[in-house]
Formats: C-alpha cells, structure tokens, sequence
C-alpha cells in the first residue's frame, strides 16, 4: 500500500488544492489526514468543503477540539475566526472524525481494516494531542527530541507489532527510526510553515516553528522488504494569494509566514 500523510492544513486552500495535484501523479492509494484542518484566518469554509469530498481519512487535532468544545470567547483568534465561518453541517463534519475520550488526550488511532495491524495514527503523541512528538522547545526555537524524551512521550503506548506510527502539531517534517524497526513521521504543515507560540515548555516560555520556505509539504510512505520508507515531499504554490488574504484579515504574522516560511522578528 502507498500512503499520504497530510497535516495541519490549516485553512489553507491554495496550499491544499496544490498538494492534491501532486498526489494525483504518484499513484497513492489512500490518504490520511493528521488534523488541525480549519483553524486559520484563510478559508475555513472552503477548505471544509474541498475535504469532504474526498474519501481521506481523518485524525482530530488540538484545533479541532477546541472548535468544538471551547466558547468562543476562550478561542484563539484563528479558532474564532474560524468558528464564525463555519455551518452546522461543516461541525457535524469535524465532531465525526474528533476523538470521543478525554478531549485534552489522544491516545494513538489504529485502523486495521485500513492499513493492517502495524500502523497508528496520532496529532501530537500518542498521549496528548498538544505535545510534540519528535520536537522539544528550548529557548526560542524547537529542536529534535532526545531519545529519552520520544521514549517518554510514547510511554509504553504503541504496540510492539506498531512499525509505522505517522503524528503532525509541529509543523516539522522529519522522520526518526526508532529502536530500527519503527518508522515515525511527521509530514510538516500542507497550510502553515511557521508560527510561534508562548505555550509554556520545561526550557522555554515562547518559541517558533520556521521551516525556511513558503512551500506545502506532505509525505508519501510504502513498505519494501518488511520496513517503511518515507518520502518527505515540498510543494511549491501561490503562497502570495493566502499571505495577501491574511493581510486582509489583519494577521500580518501569518502574512509573514505565508510569505517566507519564517516568523517576523520586531
């Protein structure tokens, strides 16, 4: 089976739509979708609208639970920006493919009737859909995890018949074989190559996520000799029409990192 990994898209049509066109010359058989979808200053609505007509399967990420379960008053900008484009219909959409456990905690997805017994699925970790699995802030930027860190943060929650586990939330495209049998992958963002964030971490209090191009990105995974193999893939696209729309929308920092794949510094 050849897989495509999505994530994070965002709001971002115009990122989307040029990530499809690319699937559409690589023969891939099923596509799965990590989450963080909608939420965005762009085009939650249309990027809505574009995804359900596909046969893709879907993760909930942390912005799909917030749509749904915070007041709009507690939302970030981008989720209430969000939440006012959206139709009953579009959150009936988003509540089918959200996890019904603990809203706070999202435990690795496996769909054997999909892929077999030896694939997971996650946002973030496999224990929380707002922890990085691959990436830890220090400082004012993100580095790659140490392998006690990833061993926390898996903490006994993948199954040893598990040699494909594929997360998103850090917008970070990397892969990482771990203890040599497992192939872990996050595709980067299709909609948003930088952001910053204040969330507080053990060694920061606010860092940024920059990738360096305005490009989409998503991965393309298939199994040879009993190991997966990963293609980390980066799309170019009018990146210029989403920075001009969230100019629009007064987010000059998103413009910025539409535009560059970097955060504005002041």
């Amino acid at each position: 089976m050849r897989l495509a990994f999505v994530s994070d898209i965002h709001g971002n049509l115009a990122a989307l739509d040029a990530v499809i066109a690319d699937m559409s010359h690589r023969k891939i058989q099923c596509v799965v979708n990590l989450g963080d979808s909608l939420s965005g200053p762009l085009l939650p609505l249309e990027t809505a609208d574009r995804l359900r007509n596909f046969p893709w399967l879907h993760v909930a990420g942390n912005h799909e639970r917030q749509l749904l379960r915070l007041p709009v008053e507690r939302q970030n900008l981008s989720d209430a920006y969000t939440s006012s484009q959206l139709n009953p219909l579009v959150k009936n959409w988003l509540a089918s493919h959200a996890d019904p456990a603990d809203p706070r905690l999202q435990t690795a997805q496996i769909w054997p009737e999909q892929f077999g017994h030896d694939v997971a699925l996650c946002h973030g970790s496999p224990r929380s859909d707002i922890e990085y699995l691959l990436e830890t802030p220090e400082g004012e930027a993100a580095r790659l995890a140490s392998v006690r860190e990833i061993e926390e943060r898996l903490a006994g929650l993948i199954p040893e018949n598990i040699s494909l586990l594929a997360c998103g939330h850090s917008h970070v495209p990397r892969t990482v074989r771990w203890r040599s049998k497992l192939l872990i992958v996050n595709p980067g963002s299709v909609g948003l190559p930088a952001y910053d964030d204040d969330h507080p971490y053990p060694f920061s209090k606010f860092h940024r996520i920059e990738n360096g191009s305005p490009d989409a990105r998503y991965a393309v995974v298939e199994k040879f000799g009993g190991l997966w193999r990963c293609e980390l893939i980066s799309v170019p696209y009018d990146h210029e029409s989403m920075a001009l729309l969230a100019e629009k929308r007064d987010r000059p920092d998103w413009a910025h990192a539409l535009r560059t794949g970097w955060m504005p510094r002041v």
